[in-house]
Order: structure tokens, then C-alpha cells, then sequence
């Protein structure tokens, strides 16, 4: 009788470590997606500031770097072909009349 509620409640510890253990694991991938995220952000600034004006890296070394976002580059020119408003298409996201 002592045995088994001993065993059993060893087994619940374990179930609740497991548990707790992969909410450590999914809380750190989150977190990680989420610094990846802002650090593309930060890299696409830096990249196409100087293609617009904002002084963060010489215009040389972005043109260089530019061979690094080339899905990004083709997904920009195919809708400026397509000629959508980005800029539209996010305010009418918003609401409300702009």
C-alpha cells in the first residue's frame, strides 16, 4: 500500500518534470524565433537603408550584400510589377477610411 503511493507519486513528479521541461523547450524556441525575426529586421534595415537615403552602411557594402536577400529582392520587384499598394493593402488592414 505505502509502496504504491510512493510509486505513484513518483510517477507523477516525473510527469510533472517532463512537462515542466517542455515548457522550458517550447518558451526558449519562441524566444528564438522571435530574436530571429528582429534580427532580419535590423539586417534589412541596415541592407536597404542606404538604397533609400538612411545613412546606416556605405551604399557599396549594401549593394554587395544584396546577393544575401534575393528571394526578398524578387518578392519586392514581382509586386511592384504586379503593381499592388503595399501601403494600401496595410492601412485598409487597419480600417477605417484613410
Amino acid at each position: 500500500m505505502v509502496l504504491e503511493k510512493i510509486r505513484s507519486f513518483l510517477r507523477e513528479l516525473l510527469l510533472f518534470i517532463k512537462g515542466f521541461n517542455q515548457a522550458i523547450l517550447e518558451q526558449s524556441v519562441e524566444a528564438l524565433q522571435a530574436e530571429y525575426v528582429e534580427l532580419e529586421n535590423a539586417f534589412l534595415t541596415m541592407l536597404f537603408g542606404p538604397l533609400v537615403g538612411v545613412k546606416t552602411i556605405p551604399v557599396f557594402l549594401s549593394l554587395e550584400l544584396l546577393e544575401a536577400v534575393k528571394e526578398e529582392v524578387s518578392i519586392l520587384e514581382s509586386r511592384g510589377f504586379r503593381g499592388e499598394d503595399v501601403l494600401g493593402d496595410l492601412m485598409s488592414s487597419l480600417g477605417g477610411e484613410w
